[in-house]
């Protein structure tokens, strides 16, 4: 099944506010949260946390996969909000995060997303500030959140340097961030190795090898049964596939990266309408994207 809401996925576990930019909400003996969205969704976080919760202020972790601004924003809101909240992250966000250019990029991709949801967030603050690591996650740890629900920490990186996925064996279930990719509207696998290709394609060979009936993707959709058991080899070879794109592209504009940016940005976010991500982050990414098969890194 392919889930398309946010909302209850399983008993104890949820899908904040907005499917779009969900962090996934685990109702355990030691309540956590699973990625942070973008800072003008803090308020709208906090409302379904008390909703589930009943009391807000039960939440005790949020547990980070990578340390960009889609996926760790309301965590300094959360804090605020929430007396005693902690954060967990791998070793490599948490270097991030002590950086002042990269807390300041977070801050200025922010603002292009909070200036068009004011609404959602009235006059608070929602603002991103240095984010403090309480705990730092190491791959192949398992972490007991009690009553049955514990996870696998996994480094996944290539995607970012940092990026960690979390595997809940009892309920056969995936959180991981861009490590797999991301669908657009017509279920377009897009690959997001920002960092490394080859490390992106180690990562996502590492979580093939899963038993997974469910996965909880960055953005956009919860897949379940059927639909998440075959994705993660989906992804794999949309993976393939775009790399061999790139490297095809670059070879006919004579090596010019810059020209395989314009020519794949329009191909596939300007023609089709189908990627659900604002143009200023895609055009970043992409660029990645392409300087990583060009340098063959």
């Amino acid at each position: 099944m392919i889930i398309r809401k946010a909302g209850k996925i399983v008993d104890g576990l949820y899908a904040l506010a907005d499917i779009d930019l969900p962090a996934w909400l685990v109702a355990a003996e030691t309540p956590s949260l699973f990625d942070a969205g973008i800072t003008f969704m803090g308020p709208s976080y906090l409302r379904e946390i008390r909703r589930y919760l009943g009391d807000e202020s039960r939440l005790r972790w949020v547990f980070i996969t990578h340390a960009h601004f889609d996926h760790s924003g309301t965590a300094p809101y959360l804090k605020r909000r929430i007396p005693g909240l902690k954060v967990a992250a791998s070793g490599l966000a948490a270097d991030i995060f002590k950086k002042p250019t990269a807390v300041n990029l977070i801050r200025s991709l922010s603002r292009d997303y909070e200036e068009q949801h004011k609404a959602l967030f009235g006059d608070e603050n929602v603002s991103f500030d240095a984010l403090e690591v309480d705990r730092v996650l190491a791959d192949g740890e398992t972490v007991d959140l009690g009553g049955g629900w514990t996870f696998r920490v996994i480094a996944t990186p290539g995607h970012t340097r940092d990026g960690v996925s979390f595997y809940f064996p009892g309920i056969k279930a995936l959180i991981c961030g861009e490590a797999a990719g991301v669908p657009d509207r017509n279920f377009k696998i897009h690959p997001e190795f920002l960092a490394s290709y080859r490390d992106y394609v180690a990562s996502l060979e590492k979580l093939t090898a899963l038993d997974v009936e469910i996965i909880m993707l960055s953005h956009h959709y919860v897949l379940t049964g059927q639909d998440a058991r075959g994705y993660l080899k989906k992804s794999l070879e949309s993976t393939f596939a775009f790399a061999e794109r790139i490297r095809g592209y670059l070879a006919s504009s004579g090596g010019s990266q810059e020209s395989v940016v314009k020519r794949i940005f329009k191909e596939d976010h300007q023609d089709t309408g189908a990627i659900q991500q604002a143009e200023r982050p895609y055009l970043i990414n992409l660029a990645a994207k392409v300087k990583a098969v060009a340098e063959n890194r």
